[in-house]
């Protein structure tokens, strides 16, 4: 129970509901669209996601406009749980609309802060009282009039500031770790594409260009292209198969055997295009095959792999058995063979080779045949002592990360409720 008093929404925000769809119009204008999934799967709206191009009415636009501090919330879903999601606008992001199936949350009183909101909005209480006012048998929605009548613990205004700085501080720090663990998984991938796909430093010194790696590590590439079954390669490496390199591990786990909380990674949890695995449940009671994997392993979602569902193993645990575990055959190659299978030439290769219509998928078998150029164990160890502190950084800020939203999600009610003042944790 809050010590707190509480307000409606109606009292407290400008509430509007959005009717812009995705269609486009050649008479409207254009505008980025906020959609349902942006919200649904983004805590935050910012200027870094990649928004839907649409258009929209100069009314629309003016009723719709989304701005810093704004909150939107789900307001139509076939689920009555997914009913009342809210994602926090962080910036002003240019000619960004609210798109349909939302609603927007705008404070309108000196009483209410956006980003306290925000977080109010995501304790248990606030969405039991979304979920007990959605309507629908098999789709579910929100009326205006409900969202208005839903109640919220309503702190001084210094308190909601004081709360959300502090349950910021945490969401940003596991923003930056997911920032980071971007940028290390696109450096692993530009180094891999110049060394063993573009072959850069060889035909830079081919060309007599400047070297641009450090000494040790230029003097490693050879200084010529020569001929081959697959085109031009490196001197003195070869082209071979990734089941030169790389095995798939078939570790079956008896579901006798398996704990309750054994860690268990399926589909759903896998991101996509992020090597960094940041979700996963518990196997709980097993009712079919898993596969075991360990810490450290690919995982490869082999099921429509056109998804792009690959990531590095974050702990030990078991997963589905539509996602292939990849082990290298020799430590030295584990970072060639990561950033080789989740580039997106490989996964475009395994989509293209997959077999089935309507639920495409891919195999070892096929997987294992893909040609690439093997360089020569210099170079290869080189790759390794380069790239692997980066990947085995990226599971250390999920980890990381995973604790942050564990103390955020503990933080929260309590702030919210008053139970625990912001003094006492600062």
């Amino acid at each position: 129970m809050s010590v707190w008093p509480k307000s409606s929404l109606g009292s407290l925000v400008d509430l509007r509901l959005s009717s812009v769809d995705k269609k486009t119009s050649p008479v409207e204008r254009s505008v980025r669209l906020c959609n349902y999934t942006d919200v649904y799967k983004n805590s935050f709206i910012h200027g870094r996601l990649d928004f839907m191009d649409a258009t929209a009415t100069d009314r629309e636009i003016a009723n719709c406009a989304l701005y810093a501090g704004d909150v939107v919330i789900t307001k139509d879903s076939e689920k009555h749980d997914d009913i009342g999601v809210p994602a926090l606008v962080r910036e002003n992001v240019p000619d960004l609309v609210c798109g349909y199936h939302l609603a927007i949350l705008r404070p309108a009183s000196s009483d209410i802060d956006g980003s306290y909101l925000y977080y109010a909005l995501n304790t248990r209480g606030v969405q039991q009282q979304f979920h007990a006012c959605a309507n629908g048998v098999t789709r579910f929605g929100l009326r205006k009039a409900d969202i208005a009548l839903v109640q919220i613990p309503r702190p001084p205004i210094s308190e909601q500031r004081a709360i959300a700085r502090v349950l910021c501080a945490l969401d940003d720090k596991v923003e930056a770790n997911r920032r980071m663990n971007a940028t290390l998984e696109g450096m692993a991938q530009a180094a891999f594409k110049d060394w063993f796909v573009d072959f850069g430093p060889v035909r830079a010194k081919a060309a007599g260009c400047a070297r641009y790696l450090p000494d040790p590590l230029w003097s490693l590439f050879p200084d010529r292209l020569v001929d081959s079954e697959a085109g031009e390669i490196p001197e003195g490496w070869e082209v071979g198969c990734l089941g030169a390199v790389a095995a798939v591990s078939r570790r079956g786990a008896d579901p006798v055997n398996l704990d309750d909380e054994t860690p268990y990674i399926g589909l759903e949890h896998m991101p996509r295009r992020s090597i960094a695995l940041t979700d996963w449940g518990r196997v709980g009671k097993v009712t079919s095959n898993k596969t075991v994997f360990g810490k450290g392993d690919i995982l490869f979602g082999k099921l429509r792999p056109y998804f792009h569902k690959v990531g590095i193993a974050p702990t030990n645990g078991v997963c589905s058995t539509d996602i292939l575990v990849i082990v290298p055959k020799a430590a030295e190659w584990a970072a060639f063979v990561t950033a080789s299978v989740s580039s997106v030439r490989f996964v475009d290769h395994a989509d293209r080779t997959s077999t089935g219509t309507k639920m495409p998928r891919t195999s070892w078998k096929t997987m294992s045949g893909y040609r690439l150029c093997l360089p020569e164990t210099s170079v290869v160890r080189a790759f390794q002592d380069a790239v692997q502190p980066a990947l085995e950084r990226i599971v250390v800020n999920v980890h990381e990360s995973r604790a942050l939203a564990g103390l955020r999600d503990a933080l929260l009610p309590r702030l919210v409720s008053g139970k625990l003042r912001v003094p006492g944790i600062e």
